[in-house]
């Protein structure tokens, strides 16, 4: 029996494409995503709330066209603005050029403009990763005096994605018999919790396997390998609550 300590970590709050997941949804969006930069859209807008898995769906859209294209992938834009606008100034304009960058909303307002005058000027693609989900009220700020050409929402998953999610991760990493722990009770609890955020499911994942490992080396005769006792997930729950109190 693999320990729990030892697959939690597949659930460790880090943007690894190793552990990207496929989920139908998230598909949907990244197809969505590489027609627009294929059909050269100057602007393109990826929207979602914190903890949606868009970090981890740019760097899917990177790694599927860094062979391809002339494409950049900033993961902090905040920090690195001065480098992006010296890049974007560098660039061959005969070329088209793809950058992703993640985090936009951490962008300040003469910034934004600054990208979209070079978006419309010159033969590049910017797409803009936001945890602004009220496009509306992002759309009237004066750095955007014309309008984004794509604006591409990503929602929440549903159950069964989330499901589908946590026994993905497992089985594709050889954790065949802590998938099949888990019950319909186990996972109702947990998307209750987590609402179809993916970094919630992350969270308490790597909490409940944290208690499971726990109980597992207290008393193993009694512990349950079948199946996840809902108070664990409980306990997981109220831990992760404690850490946010």
């Amino acid at each position: 029996m693999a320990k729990f300590s030892d697959a939690k970590e597949l659930f460790r709050d880090i943007v690894d494409i190793k552990q990207y997941i496929p989920l139908s949804s998230s598909e949907k969006i990244k197809i969505d995503l590489l027609n627009a930069i294929y059909q050269k859209e100057k602007m393109i807008l990826l929207t979602g709330e914190a903890g949606l898995g868009k970090s981890l769906l740019l760097k899917s859209v990177y790694e599927q066209l860094k062979d391809k294209k002339d494409v950049f992938f900033i993961t902090n834009p905040y920090m690195e603005v001065d480098s992006v606008l010296k890049l974007i100034k560098e660039l061959d304009i005969q070329k088209h050029h793809i950058l992703l960058l993640d985090e936009a909303q951490l962008l300040k307002s003469d910034t934004w403009e600054n990208l979209r005058i070079y978006a419309d000027k010159g033969n590049i693609t910017i797409v803009f990763a936001t945890h602004d989900t009220d496009v509306s009220k992002l759309l009237s700020k004066k750095h955007f005096k014309t309008r984004i050409n794509c604006i591409i929402p990503l929602k929440n998953v549903s159950k069964t994605e989330m499901e589908n999610f946590i026994l993905s991760k497992l089985l594709k990493n050889s954790y065949n018999e802590i998938a099949s722990m888990f019950t319909k009770s186990n996972i109702n609890l947990i998307y209750k919790y987590t609402k179809g955020s993916l970094r919630a499911t992350n969270q308490i994942m790597y909490k409940l396997l944290d208690v499971m490992e726990y109980f597992y080396n207290k008393n193993p005769n009694k512990f349950n390998l079948q199946k996840i006792k809902n108070k664990y997930i409980y306990i997981a729950i109220m831990d992760l609550k404690a850490i946010d109190a």
